[in-house]
């Protein structure tokens, strides 16, 4: 496969604080295309793993659009324990059955959340394009660079970060959605103070 276009994407994220992460798109005629979205050490919001229903609506609705399937990898420079290796997992998703009613909220990622009296929407069924929920992880049985038939570049952790990625452009996109965390943060820990 190969790799036809690289990015950095913003997604929904919980509590409406957007999250940004590193996307790569591998494709090869006859194959469905392989999206590896990539949790970036400077993300400033959700976590990719706590929004991956988010993620892969937002690489729906940049990359397909017109409603091409593709294949998800989740990936992270580093484990948890900060062994400093690499991690991918195929993402899988369960569709909808045809008998559920695709307007119904509940068929879909997302949810509301309230504080006080004030909804605020995560994401609401419908506003997410796609049938991304119950996602499930699972590691690939071969390495990434032999399902994709290529060699995939992996930064050092703690070097993956939006300005490697992106440049200048890319970290400026990064200060934004931060700025935009801290402010929504902000609101919904003054809606809470107001609460009790």
């Amino acid at each position: 496969m190969d790799l036809t276009r690289e990015l950095l994407l913003p997604y929904q994220g919980l509590n409406g604080i957007d999250g940004l992460c590193h996307v790569r798109i591998y494709e090869q005629a006859g194959q469905l295309p392989v999206v590896i979205a990539g949790g970036l050490d400077d993300n400033p919001g959700t976590s990719i793993t706590n929004a991956i229903e988010m993620v892969a609506a937002a690489v729906q609705r940049s990359e397909f659009s017109e409603g091409r399937e593709f294949r998800l990898i989740e990936h992270y420079p580093d484990t948890v324990d900060r062994q400093g290796t690499p991690t991918y997992s195929l993402i899988g998703f369960k569709h909808r059955s045809i008998n559920e009613r695709p307007d119904d909220p509940g068929n879909y990622a997302g949810t509301i959340v309230i504080v006080g009296e004030q909804e605020t929407a995560v994401s609401r069924g419908a506003e997410i394009e796609g049938d991304f929920r119950n996602p499930s992880w699972e590691p690939p049985t071969d390495s990434v660079e032999e399902l994709l038939g290529c060699e995939v570049t992996v930064w050092e952790p703690g070097t993956y970060t939006a300005r490697a990625i992106g440049g200048e452009p890319g970290g400026r996109l990064r200060s934004e959605l931060a700025a935009n965390a801290t402010s929504r943060a902000n609101a919904i820990a003054d809606l809470l103070e107001d609460d009790s």
